[in-house]
């Protein structure tokens, strides 16, 4: 049994983070095969990500790589979005 990973409040599903927004990944929750298959893509937790283009499939970028998953998987990733004043990256440092 996975034990839970407190989620942040000023977190979001990756299916909402809107086109352009970069976040970290902070938790996911889903079966686990699902869970593997993300960290194959390079979905994993303290990861970096931006949307590129909403809807379903969403196409997201992990360091230079473009991916594309469904909307109900994504639903299962809990990010702590960046904003333009504050980096979410920079203050874990």
């Amino acid at each position: 049994m996975r034990m839970p990973v407190p989620i942040p409040n000023s977190a979001t599903r990756l299916n909402h983070l809107l086109p352009g927004q970069c976040a970290v990944i902070r938790s996911v929750e889903s079966e686990s095969e699902d869970i593997q298959r993300l960290k194959m893509l390079g979905v994993c937790i303290g990861r970096r990500v931006e949307m590129v283009k909403a809807g379903d499939p969403l196409i997201i970028r992990i360091f230079s790589s473009r991916i594309g998953i469904s909307a109900s998987l994504a639903a299962s990733v809990w990010l702590e979005v960046c904003t333009p004043e504050y980096c979410v990256l920079s203050a874990a440092s």
